[in-house]
């Protein structure tokens, strides 16, 4: 089974540092890391209107692929129920990763015991409201909350914050995904 870890959080809460801090460190440490970030704005576009990719969708086309040296961004066209976790997970499906970090997801992921989280929270408010209906594993809580609760716990989930210097959170998600590298 692949190994998934939900930086889950409201708005504003840290979940980008967060995202940022493990997926940095982790590939220093030798890691291939792959990442998925929802977007709750419902009229967000990647793509730009007038530019050429958008011209194909435009016309009619459900895929469209823009290919330059450095980069492939697949553009897909397509309205749903919504995605599952097996459906973001089948985007992955043509390499091999040693993780896979998704930020946001909260209503695909919190009832998911096969997905480890990190909670992101603003005050101590905000991380019982995440809490409340996210099943564990819960491995830590971190963001804005840690720069006032550093090395306190809620229900017994440590209040970490990446910023210390100490790599805590790196160590833990290394340890908890049983992660071995030699770098």
């Amino acid at each position: 089974m692949r190994k998934i870890l939900a930086i889950i959080g409201t708005s504003k809460s840290g979940k980008t540092s967060t995202v940022e801090y493990l997926v940095t460190n982790l590939v220093k440490k030798g890691l291939r890391i792959g990442s998925a970030k929802h977007v709750h704005h419902p009229d967000f576009s990647i793509d730009l209107e007038g530019k050429d990719t958008w011209r194909h969708a435009n016309a009619g086309s459900k895929r469209v692929i823009c290919l330059s040296e450095d980069e492939v961004t697949i553009i897909r066209k397509e309205k749903g129920p919504g995605y599952k976790l097996d459906d973001i997970l089948k985007l992955y499906q043509d390499d091999e990763f040693d993780l896979i970090i998704l930020e946001g997801f909260h209503w695909i992921v919190s009832s998911r015991n096969e997905v480890m989280k990190i909670i992101t929270a603003k005050d101590v408010e905000d991380a019982k409201k995440r809490l409340n209906g996210t099943i564990p594993p819960i491995l830590a809580i971190t963001g804005k909350i840690s720069n006032i609760h550093k090395g306190k716990s809620i229900k017994e989930i440590p209040i970490i914050n990446i910023k210390d210097g100490e790599n805590q959170l790196l160590n833990l998600v290394m340890d908890k995904l049983l992660i071995n590298t030699d770098t």
